[in-house]
């Protein structure tokens, strides 16, 4: 099978799958990953909203959705999400750093204030 064909599959599969188990959250999740290979940010954003709905304390769901909020443009509500996914433990500051979905916030001053409020405590004596 084409590798175009087989995304197609996997897409329709998923999205029959999901109307019948909007609350099985592996499936919520594997749809978010495929729309985000194809591109498809809206979609993924609208998935990603959806696992954070079904699994408010998961801070890795948390960070999905402040990359698709940064990739759709939402500047503000990105960080407020990754400033939610820090606080219930997100602490991956390498693939923070390498993660070109947050490229368009990155340069944002209350990106940088977070980033470093977060990564970056300066111990006082």
């Amino acid at each position: 099978m084409e590798a175009s064909n087989y995304v197609k599959f996997c897409t329709k599969f998923y999205e029959n799958l999901y109307r019948r188990r909007r609350n099985d959250l592996s499936v919520v999740q594997i749809l978010s990953n495929i729309y985000a290979s194809v591109g498809n940010k809206k979609c993924s954003l609208r998935m990603d909203r959806r696992c954070v709905h079904l699994d408010p304390f998961n801070p890795l769901a948390h960070y999905n959705l402040a990359c698709d909020l940064s990739l759709n443009g939402k500047v503000n509500e990105a960080i407020g999400t990754l400033k939610a996914a820090f606080a219930l433990g997100y602490d991956d500051l390498q693939w923070l750093c390498d993660d070109v979905d947050l490229d368009p916030i990155r340069h944002h001053s209350k990106f940088k204030t977070l980033i470093k409020s977060r990564f970056f405590r300066t111990s006082s004596k």
